[in-house]
Formats: C-alpha cells, sequence, structure tokens
C-alpha cells in the first residue's frame, strides 16, 4: 500500500502544473512560440484539477500509519503549488504563533485545503476560470470533503506555473491571505 501511494504522488508530481514546457511548433521555424500560458483556460482547470488530485492523495497517505514515521520525497501541497508570498505569509504566522505558544490553537484552527479540520475523501467538482490575465487567474471550484464547499483560489504565474496565491471561502466570507494579514497587524 504504502509503495502504491508513493508511486501515485510520484506520477501526479510529474505531471502537475508544469506548463512552460508546452510549446507550439511553427514548423522548421527556430522562433517557436510558446502557448500564451495565461489565456490557456483548459489547462489551467488541468492544472487545477491535478493540484487537488495530489492534496487528495496526501491527505489520504496522512491517514496512514507511514505517514507518522516518515514523508520522505513527499512534499506538503503547499510547497508544490502555492506561491512564494501566499508561503511566506504562512511562515509568519506559523512562527509568530509557535513563538507566542498560549497553549491555543493560533490562526490555522482549520486548514485552508480541506476548508476544515477533519477530512474524508478530498475531491473538486465544477472547476471553472472566472477571470484571466497574463499573470493572475481566478478558478472557482466545489471542494468536496464532508460537504460540498465553493471556493475561489487566486493564483498567479511563477517561473511558468500556475501558483495558488490565496484561498477563499466563498460560503463564509473568508479570505484566507487578508485574514492572516489582519490577525499580525492586530496584534
Amino acid at each position: 500500500m504504502k509503495k502504491m501511494m508513493v508511486m501515485l504522488l510520484a506520477a501526479v508530481w510529474l505531471t502537475a502544473c508544469s506548463m512552460g514546457s508546452q510549446v507550439e511548433s511553427t514548423g522548421n521555424n527556430s522562433s517557436n512560440t510558446k502557448n500564451t500560458v495565461a489565456h490557456d483556460t483548459a489547462r489551467l482547470v488541468e492544472c487545477v484539477n491535478e493540484i487537488y488530485t495530489y492534496v487528495s492523495n496526501y491527505y489520504e497517505y496522512m491517514k496512514t500509519p507511514q505517514s507518522k514515521t516518515r514523508l520522505t520525497g513527499i512534499k506538503p501541497p503547499a510547497v508544490k503549488y502555492c506561491s512564494r508570498d501566499w508561503n511566506d505569509w504562512v511562515t509568519r504566522v506559523n512562527n509568530y504563533d509557535a513563538e507566542h505558544d498560549d497553549g491555543m490553537e493560533g490562526f490555522f484552527e482549520a486548514d485552508y485545503w480541506i476548508m476544515g479540520q477533519d477530512w474524508d475523501k478530498i475531491s473538486v467538482s465544477d472547476v471553472s476560470v472566472a477571470s484571466m490575465t497574463d499573470s493572475t487567474a481566478v478558478v472557482n471550484l466545489n471542494l468536496h470533503n464532508f460537504n460540498d464547499i465553493a471556493v475561489r483560489l487566486e493564483m498567479v504565474l511563477e517561473r511558468d506555473e500556475w501558483k495558488i496565491d490565496n484561498f477563499i471561502d466563498v460560503k463564509n466570507d473568508l479570505d484566507w491571505k487578508a485574514a492572516m494579514k489582519e490577525y499580525l497587524n492586530s496584534l
């Protein structure tokens, strides 16, 4: 089971969101033209589905006894799929909470990937691109965990790969990045 999970995660990792390598051939012309990454909405939808397939597999692995002892070669989803700015904010919040541990939960009482504390079988549906520029995109989806949750992803293009720059829980009007900034600025 462990080998199968690691192989599955490796396969997802190899195919995930490597949009920069897509090139359109223009015959023998040496100036091949890259696909306009930002305007390839079908590829962006595919990318988000691949991200959440990885997330689902990651969380399934986290349920296993092996996950408690070793995660060799398995990167948390945020490391792979979130922007540098997003990860910087998460690090700031986690560092603050670690330095000021007062026995309370801290900022992350819930998980932004699953929009809750617990998880079951995670999947997404109805992934659609709401808006897109050459370097940013807004993607809507329905996250299925214990129930359905409308989620909006704000994405940015970093090194020819789409990265998640913010998570918004639409139903609960929770903008995760704004909440992190407010949390740190109010202290």
